[in-house]
């Protein structure tokens, strides 16, 4: 054995001939996540209680020693230093300097032991109650468990309506999001059952989030989707299939839709993509390019966009009037341009929370910048 964390979780798992797909399966932890811990890539969970927390669920699931397997993690963190100059030439401590140099310290120990294990028990006590709030700071335990109902656990492709329509090709067992005003929606292709065009029509099954909801609908058909959760409603079609794919049109009116002579899809008129308008004109335009996996939250002008995990290779495109606010698990793992400007956000595993601002230029009170500040 190697000695660390994630070798002995790997080694164990391993030796038992579990697969990764398994162990997601029996744990109700994703993947992604098991694989970051067998890889001592903690960089992936927003904190260190989260981390300790999952090793301990995966070290009892795998029959460890789970104060082991947090010991090697805990000594992973520790960087050795050289002791200075002043504390090989202290003085000898005192009786009298005994209270204040150990009990003390003993006192402070045993009170952040006390707050670790209240939010140890109120992570695993059993409890799933969840914050939607915008002002929540923390992420929640069960948003990185599996079978969420309000973010699928699967790979999606962040889409932009053009001119109120939009269309996409989603493959078997992934999955599609996109944003009505300021609502992030996801559809998942579950089941797909292909025909060729002398046999019948394709039929598909989707997955709607937030909700879990399953939507059925054939090649050729045009429904329309309104749930509570969604700020109003819009079409579905779909307009063809492949063995693996389906290619659908998502609108938000159903006049876009309507099949003619010159146009037997239903599209609209491919336009440059539709942006925020206001007074001033002047917008915020964010392109985040994700490298690694990645814990985000992002707020447009003060409403919730986008909140969970992000697997690496994902982009995120938002514009807004006043600001966009902004919390990254690892600000070294995306690519930042706004108005395209390159930014740097921080180190790899840093985590950071930042709002981007316009403001009036202090020379030409008759144009705008944009500032990127901590919160």
């Amino acid at each position: 054995m190697k000695g660390t964390a994630g070798d002995l979780l790997r080694e164990a798992r391993e030796s038992k001939n579990i697969s990764v797909t398994q162990a997601a399966n029996e744990t109700n932890i994703t993947g992604r996540h098991l694989r970051a811990l067998e890889e001592n890539n903690f960089g992936m969970f927003p904190g260190e209680t989260y981390a300790v927390g999952f090793l301990r669920k995966y070290s009892d699931y795998l029959g460890l020693d789970s104060s082991r397997v947090i010991q090697l993690y805990k000594g992973s963190l520790l960087v050795e230093k050289e002791p200075p100059i002043a504390e090989l030439t202290r003085p000898t401590i005192t009786r009298g300097d005994h209270f204040r140099k150990l009990a003390l310290p003993a006192i402070l120990v045993l009170l952040v032991l006390g707050l670790v294990l209240t939010i140890y028990n109120s992570f695993f006590s059993g409890s799933t109650d969840e914050t939607d709030s915008p002002d929540a700071k923390n992420y929640s335990y069960n948003e990185i468990l599996k079978k969420s109902d309000r973010v699928p656990d699967v790979e999606t492709d962040n889409i932009h309506f053009r001119s109120g329509y939009t269309t996409a090709i989603v493959t078997r067992d992934k999955g599609v999001n996109f944003s009505i005003e300021n609502s992030e929606i996801y559809l998942v292709l579950k089941e797909l059952n292909y025909m060729v065009a002398d046999r019948g029509k394709s039929t598909a099954t989707f997955e709607y989030y937030p909700g879990k909801k399953l939507i059925r609908i054939s090649e050729g058909d045009n429904i329309q989707i309104s749930e509570a959760n969604q700020p109003r409603a819009f079409y579905l079609k779909m307009a063809g299939a492949t063995p693996n794919n389906a290619k659908i049109i998502i609108a938000l009116s159903n006049e876009v839709m309507e099949p003619t002579e010159d146009n037997p899809e239903g599209q609209a008129p491919v336009e440059d993509e539709s942006r925020v308008t206001n007074p001033s004109n002047f917008i915020i335009v964010m392109n985040a390019e994700f490298t690694s996996n990645n814990f985000v939250e992002f707020y447009v002008d003060g409403k919730p966009r986008k909140k969970g995990e992000l697997p690496a290779g994902s982009i995120l495109r938002y514009e807004a009037n006043e600001s966009i606010q902004m919390k990254i698990g690892d600000a070294g793992g995306v690519k930042l341009t706004i108005n395209n400007e390159t930014f740097t956000l921080g180190k790899k595993g840093q985590t950071i929370n930042k709002i981007v601002r316009k403001v009036k230029d202090p020379i030409e009170q008759t144009r705008y910048k944009i500032i990127l500040k901590d919160l």
